[in-house]
């Protein structure tokens, strides 16, 4: 069985720790937000889109009781999505961060282009 990893995300303003299984993101930990002090500092959420139908998440105290929470739902999750269901959370993956280099370019996507085949939004040619 592959393995577990995590990653701290250094994007978030906040403490957040994405989990891996082989290079599909499956969830994350993190610090939650606006929480009084005597309230569960920490939540996990397991699950991926696209691909996974089931997506589950909590508070927890600790960091390390929500990595133990963290695992038993991914070992509850674990044999139903499909090679196939991977495969569809790293094509969406890749498709964004082509898109992004687009967009970083100055490039524009073909939806986004001008065609003679546009209306205008009141009917209009």
């Amino acid at each position: 069985m592959t393995e577990l990893t995590r990653r701290r995300d250094n994007e978030s303003a906040r403490e957040e720790w994405n989990i891996f299984y082989d290079d599909v993101c499956i969830g994350s930990i993190r610090l939650r937000a606006r929480v009084p002090n005597h309230a569960d500092q920490w939540e996990w959420k397991c699950g991926f889109h696209p691909g996974c139908d089931r997506l589950n998440s909590g508070p927890a105290g600790p960091f390390e009781q929500a990595g133990a929470a963290f695992e038993a739902e991914w070992r509850l999750l674990l044999p139903t999505p499909t090679e196939a269901d991977f495969q569809a959370w790293r094509d969406q993956r890749d498709w964004t961060k082509r898109k992004q280099a687009m967009w970083e370019r100055g490039e524009k996507l073909l939806s986004q282009q001008p065609s003679s085949l546009m209306c205008c939004p009141c009917g209009d040619l």
